[in-house]
């Protein structure tokens, strides 16, 4: 009888303590705003050219997030489950930078009778490799880049391009090394 009251009470405070953490309920409201933040950076028109991209996203982002064109000639396609994500890899198999990957992140765009007129973004050319990492699990929202490679070329809006070691935006924050 001991013995079990131990592990009800126990069994309640570890509850009790998970649910605390949590916090009270997200408003539609701070849920837009907060999606808003963290797609600013990519708002700004900036063109980069990289050897690898990475994304990492929550799948409230999946429709601001462009999917690169597979040719199956020239690239590759895997996909993979992972505990909480999903991944898909696109690898650009015939090296070249003609068949590099093209794909853009920010505002998806309107669809209008005139067709579909693109809204701000932000866009990615990459020669080898575009990871797209889509969280499924309980998480805080997220959408993180990081593009690297042997060389990165970044193009402002109205800025000159230059070379950067990697460039990342995490947390709505962007970060040129």
């Amino acid at each position: 009888m001991r013995r079990r009251m131990a592990v009800v009470w126990m069994t309640t405070g570890l509850l009790w303590a998970a649910c605390a953490g949590t916090g009270p309920p997200v408003t539609a409201e701070q849920l837009r705003l907060a999606e808003k933040r963290l797609l600013e950076p990519f708002m700004a028109g900036v063109e980069v050219g990289c050897g690898e991209l990475e994304i990492d996203i929550t799948g409230n982002f999946h429709g601001n997030v462009g999917q690169p064109g597979l040719v199956p000639e020239w690239h590759q396609v895997k996909r993979q489950r992972g505990d909480g994500y999903s991944e898909t890899l696109w690898t650009n198999v015939s090296g070249t930078l003609a068949h590099a990957f093209v794909l853009s992140i920010g505002d998806p765009g309107e669809l209008t009778e005139r067709g579909i007129v693109p809204g701000k973004r932000s866009s990615f050319t990459v020669m080898n490799r575009v990871r797209l990492r889509t969280y499924e699990d309980a998480r805080l929202l997220t959408l993180d880049v990081r593009a690297s490679g042997p060389v990165v070329v970044v193009k402002e809006a109205a800025g000159k391009p230059r070379e950067v070691k990697e460039f990342t935006i995490s947390d709505g924050v962007l970060i040129t090394q």
